[in-house]
Parts: structure tokens; sequence; C-alpha cells
């Protein structure tokens, strides 16, 4: 072969070759494709595959847990954060409906700050879960439009693979209320799940609040994920010293990863609030950890 023929075949052979970001990106559409079609195992299988057979997705699944006695204190700047998630949700334990809702209304934002806290904090969800290896399936967030005219049943929500187990939480949390004047034992309903799964659940149930302490200090409203919960660890069987303990090591695993990943969920948080699909809001991800570590 002369030079010149060599050099036509070079160049063919790079024009033809696909980039790590491109192979990715045509991965991901295939991806949203089985997400819209409802074939959530099938999502995950190629999202595992682009990750160890091609290294795309290198960030989903790679957050590890810390011990369950890990001493957190020597860490001061993530000690205070820790301290005050783990209070607002003890105060969520402690207080009544009414007092919610009073504490609420004094508290006036904009629609426009609103919908800002929204989209940060289902970023908090989506991305804890992805950096656990859980994969988001579906996410909403509500328009600007539906916050003006303060639609109340308009809000945010990430959903995942793998938590299908809450739909028997929710039986059985319904079942003890409908039985509340019988003598149905807590232990009737009781279920189980992998202490994996716990973990994962967990953490990325926290992820929103964690994120609002993060950004702005406080958390307002989002009982709702604390509720979860605990029903989750009711529904297991936790007593109340077993789940203190386990929420404040959730904390502490949630405040590390979202405080170590600022950037990757600031990026997703633009994509979401573009309504861009999953694909596109893990390509924002990956691409915001890669920028990190070189």
């Amino acid at each position: 072969m002369n030079s010149f023929s060599y050099l036509q075949a070079s160049r063919v052979m790079v024009l033809g070759a696909k980039s790590p970001v491109d192979r990715r990106r045509r991965s991901l559409e295939r991806v949203n494709k089985e997400l819209s079609r409802g074939n959530y195992e099938t999502a995950l299988s190629l999202v595992k595959q682009l990750k160890s057979k091609h290294g795309c997705l290198s960030a989903f699944g790679s957050a590890k847990f810390l011990p369950k006695k890990l001493d957190m204190t020597s860490k001061s700047d993530l000690w205070s954060l820790i301290d005050s998630v783990s209070t607002s949700i003890e105060s969520v334990y402690v207080q009544e409906d009414s007092v919610r809702i009073s504490k609420e209304e004094e508290t006036k934002t904009s629609p426009e700050e609103d919908w800002f806290a929204v989209v940060q904090h289902e970023s908090g969800h989506f991305l804890v879960g992805y950096l656990l290896g859980v994969l988001p399936r579906y996410y909403e967030i509500p328009t600007l439009e539906a916050i003006r005219q303060n639609v109340s049943s308009v809000t945010g929500r990430v959903e995942f693979v793998g938590f299908e187990f809450l739909k028997q939480v929710g039986a059985a949390n319904q079942l003890m209320k409908d039985d509340r004047d019988s003598r149905m034992n807590l232990s009737d309903t009781q279920g189980n799940i992998s202490s994996k799964t716990l973990n994962n659940f967990s953490c990325v149930i926290l992820g929103g609040m964690v994120t609002e302490h993060i950004l702005f200090g406080y958390s307002e409203g989002f009982y709702s994920d604390v509720v979860k919960l605990n029903d989750v660890l009711r529904w297991l069987g936790f007593t109340e010293t077993e789940k203190e303990a386990h929420i404040r090591w959730a904390v502490s695993n949630t405040v590390s990863l979202l405080h170590s990943h600022s950037e990757a969920r600031v990026s997703l948080a633009e994509a979401m609030a573009k309504a861009k699909p999953i694909g596109a809001c893990i390509a924002a991800i990956e691409s915001a950890i890669s920028r990190h570590q070189i």
C-alpha cells in the first residue's frame, strides 16, 4: 500500500470511529426507548452493560456506603449539616399536621423560588439514586405556571427501578388503618427486603431534603419523604432505637455523597429543569463528574 492509499484508509477509520461520548449518547437513546415502553429491567441491563463493558457510565453505582459505626465528628464541615438534617427529620415526627401547615404559611416565597426549590430537591433524589446504582425510570417537574396557579396536586417526583416494594408498604399501611379497631398486630403486615435495597432507598429518599439543607440551610415542606421512610422502617419491624440509628447513618451517607458531587447535581438540575429525558440527565451527570476528575 502506497502512502496516499494509507492516508485515505486512516482517514476513513477516523471518520467512522465513534467517540466515547457519541457511543454513550446513542446507547442512552436506547435506554430512553426501553424506559418509555415500560421495559425497566431491560433499561437497567443496558445501563449496567455500558458501565461494565464500555466504561461509558463510570459514575453509575460508583458510590460506596460509609461504615455503620463511622465517627463523622472529625469532619466538622459535614457534621453540622448532618446534625441539621437529622433535627429536621426529628421535627417531622413530633409535629402535628396543623403545626406544619401553619409553619409553612409563615414563609412567603415567590412561585419562581418554589419552582427552583422543587427542581433542586428532585435532582437530589435522582443523583443519589444514580450514584448508588439505582436507575431512575421517570421524573416529573411541575411547570412554573402550575405553581403560579397554586395547584396543590402538582408536585415533583422521581421514580426508580427496584423500589416496587413501596406498593406493599402502602398496602400494609392501608390495611392497618382499615383495621385500626381490630386486634391486628404490626407483625401481621411486616415485610422483608434486602439490606442493600433498604440502604439504597433510605439514602435516595433523603436526597431531596439534604439538597435543600446544602443550598438553603433548611428544608421547607417535603415531609412526605420522611413519612415514607418511617413507614418503610416500621413495615420492616424496626424499633424506635433502630430507626434512629439507621436514619442517622443514611443522613451521613447522603450528605457525604451530595457534598462530594455538587457540580454533577448542578448539571443534573439544569437538565431536569428543561425536562430532558432520563438519558440526557444521565449524560449530564457523567460529563460533570468526568470534568471534575480531569
